[in-house]
């Protein structure tokens, strides 16, 4: 290309950059990028971001977070997926309060996360069992005017029922459903058997009956391992559970 004279595009430089990041080969990468700069190429946020990403890869996290003081001094504007890629590295590596500081952070700096930051923030509190942290954050980007979607809601579900507190679990499922998403067969029955556990059998019941609607049905092997691990020699609790399968 260069030999044609032909000069690369912006576009062509972040795909080389992109693919010797992702090689670990970040001196080539940093070798692209002055030549741009030399070339009279400007870099963009996604130039930086994949120069980012290429330095956590390496576990050269300070210098990811030095790229963003750069790209700014260079006149690019940092945007949602630089601070993604500093907030994913962050949860990866277990530091979830910096990331939520990190989220704070963007928002004095009047940058609105979007579902995605959000929901990288919440994968990784629920990981970590910290689902009743992950519902505020959850219910802070709904005041702030973002909107849930389906996986939000799913991990919210499996990390309240990962801590076995089902009936939050329950209050999340409803809120799903109502905001029309369909969550998946495994969340329904990960909910219904940790709510039966619990004995909190109306609860399962209006779980069962929201599975009865969208034709999602709790397997049969499933339904007889539930009973004899939650009711053991129990004969009440056992036909109670027993009616619960007749119904359903």
């Amino acid at each position: 290309m260069l030999e044609k004279k032909v000069q690369p595009s912006v576009v062509t430089y972040n795909s080389l950059i992109g693919f010797f990041g992702r090689k670990g080969e970040l001196e080539k990468a940093n070798g692209l990028l002055e030549d741009m700069k030399q070339k009279g190429k400007y870099p963009n946020a996604v130039t930086y971001a994949l120069l980012m990403e290429g330095f956590c890869m390496l576990g050269k996290h300070d210098e990811a977070k030095k790229m963003m003081f750069d790209m700014e001094y260079r006149g690019c504007k940092p945007r949602l997926l630089n601070y993604g890629v500093l907030i994913s590295d962050l949860g990866r590596r277990g530091k979830i309060d910096e990331a939520k500081s990190l989220l704070q952070e963007m928002k004095k700096r009047l940058f609105k996360p979007d579902v995605v930051l959000y929901n990288i923030l919440i994968n990784f509190l629920c990981k970590e069992g910290r689902a009743a942290e992950a519902y505020k954050v959850l219910i802070e980007m709904q005041v702030g005017g973002c909107v849930p979607n389906a996986a939000t809601y799913r991990m919210m579900v499996d990390g309240f029922c990962q801590i076995e507190d089902f009936e939050g679990g329950l209050k999340v499922l409803i809120a799903m459903l109502t905001s029309r998403h369909c969550p998946r067969l495994e969340t329904f029955e990960c909910l219904v058997t940790g709510l039966v556990k619990c004995g909190k059998i109306d609860d399962a019941c209006v779980v069962l009956e929201e599975m009865e609607k969208r034709n999602m049905q709790f397997c049969f092997e499933a339904w007889e391992a539930l009973v004899v691990d939650a009711c053991g020699e129990n004969v009440v609790a056992g036909e109670v559970v027993s009616e619960l399968i007749s119904v359903h």
